[in-house]
Order: structure tokens, then C-alpha cells, then sequence
């Protein structure tokens, strides 16, 4: 199955001065989809905070860029792409599920996609020193900061 792309809202990137369209999966994600990016969500990114939404959007972005894996399962769970998953094999909890699929939840991942943009890669709390503030956003102080694939 190739990549299905919706358009769903458009974006003026700061940053880039480009026009971004978001074509998202968000309305083609499946049951086990959501599992898949609540348990990314519960090993890489900082607790009951909007970085929960920036890990889930750079997840999607991966599964929409042509550079990545065309699914959630086979981004999530790609050899050395998430630390946590190296560490631990955790089991989805059911409130971050259910919160992602709310109605709530698609506006705070749309709200998440506004602030990272197409980027699909982020670096945690222990490498703030490489953080180049124009360039990399972060969606709460405690969590990560988001950058290209490209970008070192």
C-alpha cells in the first residue's frame, strides 16, 4: 500500500517561507495505528504535555515522507530510529490511545503540526546544546526539539 495523503489545513512556514500544505494520514489511521504512536508517544516524549502531539505528528510526518517506511508500525519500530524502543517494549495505554482519537485529540495534532511543521526527526532533553532555537521548534521546555531529516 503506497502513501494516502489528505489535505487537511495549510500553513505558513516561518522558517522555510513556504506555504505548507499538511497532507496527513490523520483521518486514515487505524486502531492499531493509534497503539503504535501512544506507545512511541509513552517512550519519547514528555508526559501529559503537547510534545506528546510533535512525537505523534513526527511519526506521521515519517509515514508520509518519501525518505521513511510508509506505515506507522514499520517507522515506530525501524532499527535505531527510537531510543525508547531500544530500552523498553512497552505495552499502549489505553487513556493516550483514546486521547488521540478524540476530537480533542486531532485539533491538539493539528495544533502539533502548526509548530513542527514536515519536520520528522527530534532530539531529547540531553542534546539542548545542539538546538538551534530559529531553527528548532519544541513544543513544551520539558520535551523535544524538533528538526529535518537533513539537518545534523
Amino acid at each position: 500500500m503506497g502513501h494516502q495523503h489528505f489535505i487537511i489545513a495549510t500553513f505558513w512556514d516561518v522558517i522555510t517561507g513556504k506555504i505548507i500544505l499538511i497532507l496527513a494520514t490523520i483521518l486514515a489511521l487505524t486502531a492499531v495505528d493509534y497503539d503504535h504512536l501512544a506507545r512511541t508517544i509513552q517512550v519519547e516524549a514528555a508526559k501529559g504535555t503537547m510534545d506528546e502531539y510533535c512525537v505523534a505528528v513526527s511519526v506521521l510526518n515519517r509515514v508520509r515522507s518519501p525518505y521513511y517506511p510508509n506505515t506507522v508500525a514499520s517507522v515506530v519500530y525501524a532499527p535505531g530510529q527510537y531510543e525508547g524502543f531500544t530500552k523498553w517494549r512497552p505495552v499502549a495505554n489505553p487513556a493516550i490511545v483514546n486521547r488521540l482519537k478524540s476530537e480533542e485529540g486531532k485539533q491538539n495534532l493539528l495544533k502539533a503540526y502548526s509548530i513542527i511543521g514536515d519536520r520528522t526527526d527530534f532530539k531529547g532533553q540531553s542534546q539542548l546544546r545542539h538546538r538551534v532555537a530559529s531553527e528548532d521548534p519544541m513544543c513544551h521546555n520539558k520535551g523535544n526539539f524538533y528538526h529535518y531529516h537533513w539537518q545534523t
